[in-house]
């Protein structure tokens, strides 16, 4: 993922960017880290299954701390955007200025938009992996007792 730092609000002043305090290489780090995780497919042994749901509510409650972060990234970037622009936004029309920010904080947009879909499919997962270990317990009661 390519970073633009030229609103960063950690950037030097003339948009060069100071690599060793970017807020956002960590935070990438980590959204990688999840995106791998629920790229990998889960187990059909319910014991893995129960193991990877712990996982999956650790990692939901770290992606959800990490949109908030996001979002207050890309409230830096876009009032950054507005201050260094507002003379050519005030005489724009408001549908072009509003293009013209996010255009500016694709970065910022791109973080918060992977981040809530990532929290999202990590909801889903649990719920699909809830699914799975109850139809493994009635497996395996049906299969004490016979049909």
């Amino acid at each position: 993922m390519e970073i633009n730092c030229r609103y960063c609000p950690k950037n030097d002043g003339t948009g060069t960017c100071k690599i060793k305090d970017c807020p956002l290489l960590p935070i990438v780090q980590e959204i990688e880290e999840m995106q791998s995780f629920l790229e990998t497919t889960a187990s059909d042994n319910p014991k893995e299954l129960i193991e990877r749901l712990t996982d999956i509510n650790v990692y939901l409650a770290r992606s959800g701390k990490l949109l908030a972060d996001a979002k207050a990234y890309q409230d830096q970037v876009t009032a950054n955007v507005y201050s260094q622009h507002m003379e050519f936004i005030s005489r724009v029309p408001a549908t072009v200025a509003i293009k013209f920010v996010s255009a500016q904080s694709v970065t910022a947009n791109q973080l918060v938009v992977w981040l809530d879909r990532i929290n999202r499919t990590l909801v889903h997962a649990g719920d699909n992996i809830r699914t799975q270990i109850s139809f493994a317990k009635q497996d395996l009661a049906l299969q004490r007792k016979g049909y």
